[in-house]
């Protein structure tokens, strides 16, 4: 039984004709035939019956289908292991980073990095996306590191190193009527157009535990990303609690002043505790950790 035989079997299973199923694997309608009667005298039953041009499944086949495509789908993920392997073996880093960090902090990271001479070769590919993403591409095994919020459920898979520290401010036109109050309390933001952040950002979900303790009754009207957040803010679309950068304040957008508003957002570098590196990698990681943590 080999895994060509396989991939003939759940091609034909799911078309339900030798014809379609012989066109899609690009091979020979006889040749497709022969592959499937072979497996089925190695299995020693009978895979499918056929009725009219159709075929289907016997019911030994369908037992059979479950455990062929979980074959072939671990197939796949060795194969991925292997070009991943192979990939971090020649230099390549993959990370991704969520959109709050420090403007210049990844550019520099990885200009600084890339400058030592035993760097020189390394390759890196990074993206930009939320926390739920970026976990969950590594617990997928798709990216080296994540620099990112904690989840919102501690995983005892991950490995999270604490790096940078941001203040959490609190946004709003200069042409909305709170731009103009010197303090703002609770009362204020009530009922008042707001925006938040995407369902799948930790930020979010500290901000509404922040709201609720302070009886602040949000009105969201729109929930987006961090860097749009603060698009929508200057065009006079609502308020919002933004990590404080160097873009903020700006010359559309005010830093109002709120009593006993000490949220932070961390940063953190996130890997998983059982991934092994490539020395490139491992040469990332002790760089970030050594050079750039901040907490």
């Amino acid at each position: 039984m080999t895994l060509t035989q396989l991939k003939y079997f759940v091609t034909v299973a799911e078309s339900g004709q030798l014809t379609r199923s012989a066109a899609e694997l690009m091979i020979a309608q006889p040749s497709l035939t022969q592959a499937i009667r072979k497996l089925e005298d190695e299995l020693r039953f009978a895979l499918f019956q056929k009725k009219g041009r159709t075929l289907h499944l016997t019911q030994e086949g369908k037992i059979f289908l479950a455990y062929a495509k979980e074959v072939l789908s671990a197939s796949g993920r060795a194969e991925a292991a292997a070009e991943r392997i192979y990939q971090e073996r020649n230099g390549l880093i993959r990370f991704m980073h969520t959109e709050p960090t420090p403007k210049y902090y990844i550019p520099d990271l990885i200009r600084h990095f890339l400058e030592r001479e035993e760097n020189r070769d390394v390759r890196i590919e990074c993206d930009i996306a939320g926390t739920g993403k970026i976990i969950s591409a590594l617990l997928h095994d798709e990216i080296n590191f994540g620099f990112c919020s904690e989840p919102p459920e501690p995983d005892g898979r991950l490995l999270m190193y604490p790096l940078i520290r941001q203040p959490i401010v609190l946004i709003a036109a200069k042409s909305d009527p709170l731009a103009q109050l010197s303090q703002i309390s609770p009362l204020d933001l009530s009922k008042r157009p707001c925006i938040s952040y995407a369902e799948s950002s930790a930020m979010r979900l500290q901000l509404d535990r922040f709201c609720a303790e302070r009886n602040i009754r949000q009105d969201i009207r729109y929930r987006s990303s961090a860097v749009q957040i603060t698009s929508l803010v200057a065009r006079g679309l609502g308020w919002a609690f933004a990590v404080k950068t160097d873009d903020l304040p700006n010359d559309r957008i005010s830093v109002l002043r709120m009593p006993n508003l000490t949220l932070m957002r961390t940063t953190y570098l996130a890997m998983r505790k059982d991934r092994q590196f490539g020395a490139a990698a491992e040469r990332f990681r002790d760089y970030v950790l050594t050079e750039t943590a901040t907490v």
